[in-house]
């Protein structure tokens, strides 16, 4: 089993992107998103992709360990 772990702050533009590349040539079996408190669309567009939402405090040794 592959599992991938994001750390993410505000990055709804950038998003879209990056999971469709992760889905498209690795097929994680598990891609699961830390968000560190975002004030954009990051959640919602994660969602978007079924991918597993965390919530953490901000940092990313923080979220990471989350």
């Amino acid at each position: 089993m592959i599992s991938v772990v994001i750390p993410t702050m505000d990055e709804a533009k950038t998003l879209p992107r990056l999971l469709a590349g992760l889905q498209r040539q690795i097929a994680p079996s598990e891609i699961i998103l830390v968000d560190g408190g975002s004030r954009d669309d990051t959640v919602p567009r994660a969602r978007e992709y079924r991918v597993k939402v965390v919530h953490s405090a901000p940092g990313r040794g923080t979220q990471l360990r989350a």
